[in-house]
């Protein structure tokens, strides 16, 4: 009786969104649910997730129609219960394949590399008439003869005046003239050290038979003295290879490899911390915590002002839970903060902390994921890709700056970790704590109706008062002719601050030089070609796309009427360093934006050596306004703090108040009140001024009458459909015909609204003419279901976006 598996394929194809069944050859008969296999797709090799084990006869399959898996990747179940459980829940709830989501749970997203190679069927060849075939056929034929197993690059390059070479091969396949095979490998390179140790008791007697070799007699009484030790801390004692090969061979040492565990953190090392004093807003917070726990509550939202210790809380919890040798997530919404809380951290748990991000190479969080799954570490902490590791009694889940809208993927599958710790809580039976000085709208809301319990942090640590808060209406700054970036409050505010040895960050929401550069002849405007945003002009000489990451060189005449006059308007990063290395050419700056952090690990050296006092003013973009502690800083600066507001989205209030709230959060931390000069053209605003006053609950009390007066989150939920089309007119004719459909279905139900189609923000995306449906539902499963009825979650012309962060 043979054994089946349902497997889904490793691909990120929404259309491909069912299991498909293979034959478990007997030398494969280890196989579990869960493991990972090499499966034939199509003509390629691919790598596939074992979702079901079951004998052919439970479901009358002919197996003759099946193919075979080709090989294994694990011989233990990659796949925990509770993350397929994780993987389904999101297939079912975003609207995408379990092959999707289930592929977030590989480090890198594949496990092996898979390359095909081409051989000559030499026995065929022999039989077939050479003349029917093309002198460049046979050409190719001859050399697969001569060399064997030739992958497709090597080929390119042989071959290079062949411009269909990929058809060519095919065609003599078709022929079985040319035979296709796949090599693979992990992509998880293993590292080992040797090591020797002592195999003997080490005496006279064995000293004596060194008499004449004194470099294995240095050896032996050296490993004495220490048990054992590395060859290359051998090296360093000079002790060479030759001489333990030799120890070695007479039985006195023994020499073996072990893996190496990477940890690219591992240079964090801090001193154990005595326990700290706590506050009372910190005491009262944790009572709080027990009293909810013992109600069998497990959703906290912990608001916090800047600076009021929300990390020790934290840390508080989490040591609780690993006394329970549970284990626990810690998740941050950029990478960039990851260093900070892994210093906080190992004061208090050293080497049990273990760091997950996409900058880590795919062996060192291959690495971290198998430290997490023997519970080698207890303490993680990362990014959104965190969410994915191989917990295996996760008891504590920590969501620090839950307001951030960088949690969100914008890639399919477009999930919300928001959305994904909550169900983790419940497959965990876990507890919950989001932490914000600026909660979203939605999870105070929720902590409002005891949906969350609500924990207050009023005030900061040594009751430090919150910074001075200044705003400084740049149309009055033009009017006294002022055309800098920088307005004279804030020069004077910087000047005043270097004058005192103290330092300053200044957030500007902007990367590079210029904003944009436009033809004053004829007024246009250079745009990226894939997706018509303005390219942006960076002082290294070239023009790039940060949406789509491309770079074109600056022109020198316009494209569109073959001017001259180009002329590079408004301000980045880039330009304001400038212009401050002018007003300042005593200021020691430096720059934290996507440009300066390119490398691994960029950023904690930017940080490390802000927080060292190598710098006085430390310039940048959002990443400046998350979450850093750096007691030096007394002073900020906030230019185009409300450029969100010129957006069109109903959360852009929201994200203007957060951005001047927790940028002014930076000063002041310590000793002195931080003094914040907030820059901006919408003074009036009330995002504005509740940010300057730092009064959330005004703020709150604000947005939330708007956004129940307009049906938006938190009192519905949204989807957001992207129809796309070579032809602008059948993508809008598409999204109208499927506006109609849900309209028809739902026109009795109040409750479930269809705006749009509206083009795109971005209306043409790689030569394909995008429109927007905006739905609102406070039913989301139904409207959900439907959805799959109409197969949109399975057309390749309609993007999904449940809860989508941005609805332009």
């Amino acid at each position: 009786m043979k054994k089946l598996a349902d497997i889904y394929i490793n691909i990120p194809i929404k259309s491909i969104a069912k299991a498909y069944t293979y034959i478990i050859p007997e030398k494969f008969d280890i196989l579990k649910e869960g493991c990972r296999v090499l499966v034939p797709f199509g003509n390629r090799i691919m790598e596939g997730f074992i979702i079901k084990i079951y004998a052919n006869n439970e479901h009358n399959i002919d197996i003759t129609k099946l193919k075979e898996i080709k090989d294994i990747i694990d011989t233990e179940a990659w796949f925990t219960p509770q993350m397929y459980t994780t993987a389904k829940w999101m297939a079912d709830f975003y609207l995408c394949s379990l092959g999707e989501t289930m592929r977030l749970f590989i480090p890198g997203k594949n496990s092996v590399q898979i390359r095909p190679i081409f051989n000559i069927n030499q026995q065929e060849y022999d039989l077939f008439p050479k003349n029917k075939l093309s002198a460049i056929e046979i050409s190719l034929l001859e050399y697969l003869s001569l060399q064997k197993n030739t992958d497709l690059l090597t080929l390119r390059h042989k071959f290079n005046t062949i411009n269909n070479l990929s058809s060519l091969l095919d065609k003599l396949i078709s022929k079985k003239l040319i035979i296709r095979d796949y090599i693979y490998k992990t992509k998880a390179n293993k590292i080992y050290i040797t090591y020797a140790s002592l195999n003997v008791t080490v005496n006279d007697d064995i000293l004596a038979t060194l008499k004449n070799k004194p470099a294995q007699k240095k050896a032996l009484l050296y490993l004495a003295k220490i048990k054992e030790a590395s060859t290359k801390d051998l090296a360093n004692e000079k002790i060479s290879l030759p001489t333990l090969k030799a120890l070695a061979d007479l039985d006195y040492i023994k020499l073996e490899k072990k893996q190496i565990l990477r940890d690219s953190y591992h240079q964090i090392t801090t001193k154990q911390n005595a326990d700290k004093k706590l506050t009372s807003d910190q005491m009262t917070a944790l009572k709080n915590i027990e009293i909810a726990q013992h109600q069998g509550k497990q959703k906290f939202l912990l608001y916090g002002v800047t600076g009021s210790g929300k990390t020790q809380i934290y840390i508080e919890m989490a040591l609780k839970t690993r006394a329970l040798g549970k284990q626990v997530l810690i998740l941050v919404p950029e990478i960039v903060l990851t260093g900070q809380l892994v210093t906080s951290f190992k004061e208090y748990f050293a080497n049990d902390v273990a760091v997950i991000h996409s900058r880590l190479s795919i062996g060192e969080r291959n690495d971290t994921f198998w430290r997490i799954r023997t519970k080698q570490v207890g303490i993680i902490i990362g990014a959104r890709s965190a969410l994915f590791a191989p917990f295996e009694d996760l008891g504590l889940i920590v969501m620090d700056e839950e307001h951030d809208p960088s949690y969100k993927q914008d890639e399919s599958p477009r999930y919300h970790s928001h959305d994904i710790i909550e169900k983790m809580t419940e497959i965990y039976h876990a507890t919950l704590i989001m932490g914000s000085a600026t909660p979203s709208l939605e999870s105070y809301y929720k902590a409002q109706i005891g949906e969350y319990v609500l924990l207050k942090m009023p005030n900061r640590i040594d009751n430090l008062p919150l910074p001075y808060i200044e705003g400084v209406d740049m149309r009055e700054e033009l009017r006294m002719g002022n055309r800098k970036i920088i307005s004279l409050k804030l020069k004077e505010l910087i000047a005043d601050t270097l004058a005192k040895k103290e330092q300053i960050i200044i957030m500007l929401n902007r990367r590079g030089f210029s904003t944009f550069v436009m033809c004053r002849a004829c007024g246009h405007v250079i745009k990226c070609k894939y997706c018509g945003l303005p390219l942006v002009y960076h002082r290294r000489g070239i023009l790039q796309c940060h949406h789509c990451d491309i770079t074109e060189t600056v022109p020198t005449i316009c494209p569109k009427c073959n001017s001259k006059y180009i002329k590079f308007f408004g301000s980045g990063t880039e330009k304001l360093e400038e212009e401050l290395s002018t007003l300042f050419p005593q200021a020691r700056i430096i720059r934290l934006d996507r440009d300066t952090t390119g490398k691994k690990f960029a950023h904690l050296d930017i940080l490390k050596q802000f927080k060292a006092g190598l710098y006085d003013i430390l310039l940048g973009t959002q990443m400046v306004a998350k979450g850093h502690d750096i007691p030096t800083v007394t002073a900020v600066g906030i230019i185009s703090a409300d450029s969100s507001l010129n957006l069109p989205d109903f959360r852009a209030g929201e994200r203007c108040f957060g951005l001047i709230t927790q940028t002014a959060g930076r000063a002041g931390r310590k000793n002195k009140r931080g003094q914040v000069i907030v820059q901006t053209y919408n003074l009036e605003h009330y995002a504005v001024q509740c940010g300057i006053q730092q009064d959330y609950n005004h703020f709150y009390n604000e947005e939330i009458l708007l956004r129940k007066a307009m049906y938006y989150p938190p009192f519905c939920q949204l989807i957001k459909l992207i129809i796309q089309d070579e032809n602008e007119e059948n993508a809008l004719t598409k999204a109208q015909n499927l506006k109609k459909l849900i309209k028809d279905k739902f026109q009795d139900n109040k409750n479930i609204i269809v705006m749009g189609p509206a083009p795109s923000l971005i209306a043409n995306f790689k030569g394909m003419y995008r429109f927007n449906l905006l739905l609102k539902t406070n039913d989301l499963n139904t409207l959900r279901n439907y959805l799959r009825e109409c197969k949109v979650d399975i057309d390749k012309n309609i993007t999904v976006d449940i809860n989508p962060i941005n609805t332009n």
